[in-house]
Order: C-alpha cells, then structure tokens, then sequence
C-alpha cells in the first residue's frame, strides 16, 4: 500500500483587528522545510528507529537559522516534547510566540546535539502591488486569522477568496515570495482583484480550542463559511463580485460555499467529483505507474489497501475498530502509519476528515451551484489524476442551471501552479527531491491569464 498523497506536500515555514476582538498576535516560526525521517535517513545517522522529522532547507535570517539548525539535522524535541512527525512540530511551534525560549535536540551525521535560541516572529508579507491587511474571525472557539491584499488606490475591488487544500499548513506567505501561489496572488491583484485568504484552526497565529489535525472536514467547511461572512462585510470590496478559488480539497469545499452564499463566480484547480474511496483506488493506479510500479505490484497494492479503505471511508468504523483487523494492523505496521493511525491520524489528517468527504455527494452539490463555474485541470496534475472530473463539473453544473459553467485544461501545469515542459520532467523533478527549488522561478502565468480573462468576462 505504499502511497504517497500528493495533494501538496506539508512545508513548514516554521494589522487590522476589529474593536470586539483581541489583538490576535504574532506567532513564532522556524523558517524550515521537513519531511518525514525513513528508514535510510534514520540509519545513517545512527537512529535505531525513524523518529523525529528531516530538515531539507532552512530559510536564511529565521529562527531556525539564528539556532544554529542546519539542512540535512533531525530534529526528535523541542523544548522537551519528543517530535516523531511534522505534525508533532507544526503543533508544538505554534504555541511559541516572540521571545520564547527555545532547545531543539537534533541528530546531525550521526552526533546528538542541543541548539538553544530565542523564537522570532514570523515576518508580515509585504507587497508593491497592495496593501496587505492581517485581521481575525472569532466563532466557535476560533479566533483565525485572515490575509486581505486589497490593489493599492482601487476602492470597492472584485475580490478572489482563495480556498487552499488538505494540509495543516499556514496560509501566511511571508518566506514564500516566490511560491508559485504567491505569484498567482500577486496576478490577481495586478489585475484590480484583492485577494482573500483564512488560516485553518490552530495554524498560522490562529488560536483554536480544537487543532486543524483533529477536526473533520464539515468543520474546515465551516472555517471557510465564517471568512465568507467576514469577506462580504468589508468596506474595501465589492460585494456583489466575490469569486471563490477552490485548489486541490479547496475545491471540494468550494460548491458548498457557493450554494449557501451565491458568489458571483466559483473557481476549481485540480479537483474531484467522486468518492474518496474511488478516489483512493484510482490514486494508488495512476500515481503508481507514473513512479514506475509494476503493473503486478500496483495490483497488489490496491488489494491489500482496500478493506482498510473500506473499514475507515464506507464501515466508517473507529479506528480502534479498525486496528482489531489483524490483516490490517500489519499492513499499517508494514507502511510505519501504525502508530500515527492510532493517535487518529491517517495522511497528515484525522482519519474522520477523510470519511466526511466520503459522505459527500459531490454530483449533488455541484447541481446546488447558480454561480458562474470555471473548472480548472492542469495538464500534468497527477494529483487530480485527470481532467474528467473538471468535464463532470461542467456537466452537472450546466444540466442543471445551462450554461453557466465552462470547463478548460491548462497546458503544460501541474498541481501546484508550476510550468513544466513535459510529465517526464515533472516526475524526474520530484524523484530527484528539487521540485521545491524548481517551484519558486517555474510559476504558470496562464493559470492567472486565465482565471483574470474569465472574471472580466463575468463580473
């Protein structure tokens, strides 16, 4: 069952408040980029299990830097919590702020040592192009904070609420001028278009009473309900031009947004319309073949998987019931997510937030939309796998409501916003560990020339 989930990989790149909320402060950042310690990387530093998470890049001027951690540590604590997963330290890191105290206990080649610092704050992001506005929402036990870049001189703006994917990661590009969703950001608001953005609970400097890693996916709904009814009461923008842009999960959430509120316009890049068990299945084939498995083998994989898929996303059994499965106790024991499967995590995520999204009738939702759609598929995504799900969008939404939704292929783009000249350079690109670098100077301008020309055309 050896699959990696590519719907945008965990990175860690760890105002105007209104007068009934707190001062929502700034939180601590570490400036890293991690990923999970295997098996070779524990062995030749000298581990005898794979604990504790790898640094593969540290950002220049940040905490992590001015600690003295370095590219290629292992990180296992931080002010003595034992950290075995990214989630473990995107966690704990955000509960520093500025000036906290920090030790970090690492491996490097092989030696365990101890770095000491003081935390720093995370940077705002700037920009020529706008001016960028930190607030917060406040409901339920959240306080999250929201990202507005309004086009500098430009009253009442068309407004794009960008809706991100799956992960558990900080929304706040401030390392990430280069990114290529800070690119299209800054497209859009070239452009005339503000753009509006909303961390998940616990992320970023939101301060939540339940963590984005134990909520299930009704409840990431309604973080983006709560920005929808923050977003349409802002002086600075149009309200009768809301469009929403839905990546990745993002765009999963998008259509039951749409259908309560009504924006003018709903957005979709690299989205799906089936369910996620089918979803499962079609991921392990098609990603599987393109990472250069056998056809035997992808076979396997799927066999062995599916009764566990089937036990969490249909049965939607606990996982304690789940792991009574003798069978599939050692599959996960086999792939090392026994213990992470445990503690209720199942790819970075609680494992309930993947059965909710098995609950959804997608086909249906989409029927509910009367907004303008545009459906987006980037020709090498092989993490929305195919455009057919963009063309079923396209479908449904029109066989309901006529005419109102379009559907297109971007040439030559992959997942992430990111221009490549073929699928055999994307995938030597990941195989050879550089997409993150490649990333920051191959951002697809037609992403932003297309998304702008359709709004013109519909505003």
């Amino acid at each position: 069952m050896k699959i990696s989930i590519l719907l945008l990989g965990i990175t860690l790149l760890c105002t105007c408040i209104s007068a009934q909320e707190a001062v929502l402060e700034r939180r601590a950042a570490l400036g890293l980029r991690l990923t999970q310690v295997n098996d070779s990387i524990a062995k030749a530093n000298g581990l005898d299990e794979t604990k504790g998470v790898y640094v593969s890049n540290v950002l220049e001027g940040t905490t992590a830097d001015k600690v003295g951690i370095k590219e290629a540590d292992i990180i296992t604590q931080l002010n003595g919590i034992n950290i075995n997963s990214t989630q473990d330290i995107v966690t704990e890191i955000g509960q520093y702020r500025n000036g906290d105290k920090l030790k970090v206990v690492l491996y490097r080649n092989g030696k365990r040592l101890i770095a000491k610092g003081i935390a720093q704050a995370r940077p705002m992001e700037q920009s020529d192009l706008a001016e960028v506005v930190y607030s917060s929402v406040s409901y339920k036990g959240n306080q999250l904070r929201t990202i507005l870049h309004h086009p500098k001189g430009k009253e009442k703006a068309p407004v794009v609420f960008f809706i991100q994917g799956y992960p558990c990661q900080s929304i706040d590009l401030a390392y990430s001028s280069q990114q290529p969703t800070r690119k299209l950001i800054d497209d859009w608001v070239a452009a005339g278009y503000a753009v509006y953005r909303i961390e998940k609970p616990g992320m970023g400097d939101s301060k939540s009473e339940k963590n984005c890693f134990d909520i299930n996916f009704l409840e990431e709904v309604e973080v983006f309900r709560n920005g929808y009814m923050d977003l349409q009461n802002k002086p600075q923008i149009d309200a009768d031009n809301i469009f929403l842009f839905g990546h990745s999960i993002g765009g999963i959430v998008a259509p039951l947004i749409a259908s309560e509120f009504k924006p003018k316009g709903v957005i979709t890049y690299g989205t799906l319309v089936n369910t996620w068990f089918e979803y499962m299945q079609e991921l392990t084939r098609v990603q599987g073949l393109y990472f250069n498995r056998s056809d035997i083998e992808i076979e396997a994989d799927i066999r062995n998987a599916t009764p566990f898929w089937y036990e969490m996303l249909v049965a939607q059994k606990s996982n304690e019931e789940i792991l009574q499965n003798k069978e599939i106790y050692k599959l996960l024991e086999r792939e090392g997510t026994l213990e992470s499967f445990k503690n209720g995590q199942f790819i970075h995520r609680h494992y309930t937030y993947w059965a909710s999204i098995q609950n959804l009738v997608l086909s249906a939702e989409w029927a509910k939309v009367k907004s303008h759609v545009l459906a987006l598929y980037g020709e090498f995504d092989i993490e929305a796998l195919n455009p057919d799900h963009i063309y079923a969008i396209e479908r449904i939404v029109n066989r309901h409501h006529p005419n109102l939704a379009k559907a297109k292929v971007i040439k030559n783009a992959d997942h992430g916003f990111v221009r490549f000249q073929s699928m055999d350079e994307k995938i030597e690109v990941m195989n050879m560990g550089q997409y993150w670098d490649y990333m920051a100077n191959h951002y697809h301008k037609g992403i932003g020339e297309t998304t702008i020309n359709w709004m013109n055309q519909v505003k």
